[in-house]
């Protein structure tokens, strides 16, 4: 350490391990932020804030003052953080045209935030966040180095991995970026502890040993460990205290509430990415789309159904609002649960009630229902809006608490099976407030997406055919592509995708069938959450998938016990919604990756071919087990294990195992320096926190006295001990056969263990002869058992007393 003695502390700091595990410490930080992929080139921010730490140290050595630190930190930062987000324009782009558009950009950001508009662009989010780490990584070297400070230096970025880890807590092995960043930081915290100590025993002279910096190195490791894992399990064992959970839930409520209020400022995350797996704020951007993956997301078991025209949607939530995106009016809140589910839903008729089983293979907070949901298994907030006839527009149910990966849920649903002719026969008197809501249009759409409708819509003269016609339009005209380029600017995104770039994803697809719908004055809104998925039909003992779900009829003459859907993170969807008076809302699929709604004509000819033999075939069954053997193994994509059925997320069998080894390393190594002579592990660690100044905790001071003495003494111990236990604690005065008569007379069952401890304790104290001290410790323990017995005894016999019951 370099330092400038003055009369307390030296004015710089520097410590090549203390720097180098802050450096870490800032890396997993910056690095957590990336993994969770929220948008594109997020790498940009490990080297920020690589650079920004490095930065902080050279500058919190320098001689500058604080103002002139300040001044290069903000110099160097601009231009470190204005390259790295230069870079991603791609090669060849000439630098002042990539700061011309940088600030154009930022230009229009900066007014979609003013005019509290969604911000679709994810420079903003990158700017943001490469500040955020640059500023904390700056702060963190120059804290060290000036001020020798490693709190200051690690509480900001320790803030900023807790809040990333708040908002991406649906992956469980990603808290281990946490874990790591905890134990890195309390190194440095430790390191910088034992630094401080050498600078004030240097300057007044105490003698430093060699294996000082070892021994302090050493205990903050051990001491790091022990934090880590303590913090990581008190939190499973509090969670499975219910008051301590409410508690828990009620605390962070506040945080949830704002977390959503931000949800127009960082708009560009979802639209980066695409649909996440769970969680649906009050917007929803179109995006640009995101290729997904095949990682199972939940099971559903759901009864058999009356006809394979019924085509199920795992609903998350629906929006009512478009502009340039989907936004949500719901804003009426109410708790329900499974006792009191007592919202007023409209009533439709031909509708059945059907109830669903659905477990989870990631944490969700938003339940997934099958179309209209009317009861749910699970308390949690309602959200919807109040009608003019009294009843309620559910949007979505909110879980409180939220479900974490391999919880199950059930869920009743009113479902439609509605034929072609019913919904042609439904009309068009809509509630007023289904008019009121669901036929807004901003003025940005263009004439020519208006006028294609209408071009769609002549000679049809009911909404079914109309809703239809469209439907099969988009299909035919748009190719599906999972990730589409930005819209030009200044371009309508619908009106971009149907006539310049004609290729779209889900959001776009549902999104013109219901502008154009809407344009013609029929009822639509957008419904988002996931695709039927992979159908398995358990007929008796035998699963037969079928791969193309919602095409044909069930054989009646077969027993079909229920049907079970694997859903997947590629399945996740955002759907058009009809109204139909008297019917409710209908959904249509008009994106082209999905198969279409084959809808029952609604006359007596309307029967499918039912299943033949030969349907299928060996080859088409060696597919579907092969696709079903993958679905078990669940090939190691998600972040879960699968024993049983039952998915468990990894981090706590890793924080078990890491509990077992380490306490297998300590018992393994006591027993070795007990055996070799040398001082046990609670002796080592007191004598460790003696020589770096610290004073060592009671628990530990008696643990390490009771280490250090012999087998013999330790099991003669165990006498005063069982008579403190039994309420006749020795006196100091008694000698130890006087200890033992005592034990016998209060105990008499522990006679002949007494005997075997004091005999050969006797003879080693006071005749200095060897004795057998193995047969000590056995009898020792023999009465520890007797006398814990006898306790347990008494006290049950206190509970039996027949004069204590009367008295009660």
């Amino acid at each position: 350490m370099d330092s400038q003695v003055n009369d307390s502390r030296p004015t710089r700091w520097w410590d090549w391990p203390a720097a180098i595990l802050l450096v870490a410490a800032i890396y997993v930080a910056a690095t957590r932020l990336n993994s969770t992929g929220w948008t594109n080139e997020l790498n940009i921010i490990q080297t920020v804030a690589v650079v920004g730490v490095i930065a902080g140290l050279a500058l919190g050595k320098s001689t500058f003052s604080v103002r002139v630190v300040r001044f290069f930190a903000f110099v160097y930062g601009a231009f470190v953080i204005l390259w790295r987000i230069g870079l991603t324009f791609g090669q060849g782009v000439l630098w002042p045209e990539r700061m011309i558009s940088m600030g154009n950009r930022l230009l229009i950001i900066l007014d979609q935030i003013f005019q509290q508009k969604p911000v679709t662009d994810n420079l903003f989010f990158n700017l943001v966040m490469a500040a955020l780490f640059w500023t904390v990584s700056v702060y963190a070297g120059y804290s060290l180095t000036r001020h020798g400070n490693p709190w200051r230096a690690i509480i900001p970025a320790g803030f900023t991995i807790i809040i990333i880890q708040a908002y991406d807590s649906f992956i469980p092995v990603r808290t281990w970026y946490l874990a790591g960043f905890i134990f890195l930081a309390l190194l440095v915290v430790a390191r910088m502890h034992f630094v401080n100590l050498q600078y004030k025993w240097k300057r007044n002279g105490t003698y430093l040993p060699p294996y000082v910096g070892i021994d302090s190195l050493r205990l903050g490791l051990i001491t790091t460990v022990i934090l880590v894992l303590f913090a990581w399990t008190v939190p499973a064992v509090a969670s499975a205290v219910p008051q301590a959970e409410q508690a828990w839930l009620n605390a962070t409520r506040p945080w949830m509430d704002f977390r959503n209020s931000m949800s127009n400022v960082f708009y560009s995350l979802q639209a980066s990415v695409g649909v996440v797996t769970d969680f649906y704020g009050e917007h929803l951007p179109l995006g640009r789309g995101n290729p997904l993956s095949d990682t199972i997301i939940m099971q559903v078991e759901a009864p058999p159904r009356a006809s394979s025209n019924v085509r199920y949607y795992w609903r998350s939530r629906v929006y009512d609002t478009y502009d340039v995106g989907w936004s949500n009016t719901m804003s009426d809140q109410d708790f329900v649960s499974p006792d009191e589910f007592n919202l007023n839903l409209p009533e439709y008729e031909n509708r059945a009630s059907t109830t669903f089983s659905i477990t989870t293979l990631f944490p969700i907070q938003n339940l997934h229902t099958p179309s209209q949901p009317e009861w749910v298994s699970r308390p949690g907030d309602a959200f919807y809006a109040s009608n003019s006839d009294g009843s309620v527009d559910l949007s979505h149910v909110k879980a409180d608490p939220v479900l974490l990966a391999g919880d199950t849920y059930q869920v009743t649903a009113s479902l439609t099976a509605a034929s072609q002719k019913e919904l042609r026969e439904a009309g068009t008197d809509y509630p007023s407030w289904v008019t009121d809501r669901y036929l807004h249009l901003p003025d940005t759409i263009s004439d020519r997406t208006i006028l294609l409708a209408e071009e769609l819509a002549a000679d049809l003269d009911n909404p079914y055919d109309i809703a239809q016609t469209i439907t099969d339009f988009l299909r035919v005209q748009l190719e599906y592509s999972d990730t589409i380029p930005a819209p030009p600017d200044g371009q309508e995104p619908i009106d971009w995708v149907l006539f310049d770039h004609k290729q779209a994803f889900c959001n776009y697809y549902a999104s013109a069938e219901i502008i154009m719908l809407r344009s013609l004055g029929i009822p639509a809104r957008l419904a988002v959450g996931y695709a039927e998925g992979e159908r398995t039909v358990i007929r008796g003992f035998e699963d037969i998938p079928i791969l193309e779900p919602g095409v044909v009829n069930i054989p009646q003459d077969i027993q079909i016990e229920s049907d079970v859907f694997y859903v997947a993170h590629r399945d996740a969807h955002a759907w058009p919604e009809v109204y139909f008076p008297n019917i409710g809302w209908v959904e249509f699929e008009p994106t082209v990756s999905q198969q279409p709604i084959i809808r029952p004509l609604g006359t007596i000819s309307d029967r499918s071919d039912p299943i033949q033999p030969n349907l299928l075939d060996d080859t088409l069954q060696d597919r579907a087990q092969r696709r079903l053997d993958e679905l078990s193994a669940q090939d190691g994509s998600d972040d879960s294990l699968s024993i049983g059925g039952l998915s468990i997320s990894p981090t706590p069998i890793y924080v078990a195992l890491a509990i077992i080894l380490v306490a297998s390393i300590v018992l393994f190594t006591w027993r070795v320096r007990i055996k070799r002579g040398s001082p046990p592990i609670p002796v080592h660690l007191e004598s460790s926190l003696q020589r770096v100044g610290i004073k060592s905790p009671k628990i530990l001071i008696q643990w390490a006295r009771n280490a250090s003495l012999s087998p013999l003494s330790r099991a003669y111990l165990e006498l005063n001990r069982a008579l403190s236990r039994l309420g006749q604690p020795p006196e100091i005065s008694h000698t130890p056969s006087e200890r033992a008569n005592d034990l016998v007379q209060v105990l008499p069952v522990t006679e002949k263990p007494v005997n075997s401890v004091i005999i050969p304790y006797q003879t080693s104290i006071y005749g200095n002869q060897s004795a057998d001290s193995e047969d000590a410790e056995r009898a020792g323990k023999e009465i520890r058992k007797l006398s814990f017995l006898a306790k347990l005894q008494r006290l049950i016999a206190r509970f039996q007393d027949p004069k204590r019951k009367s008295t009660k």
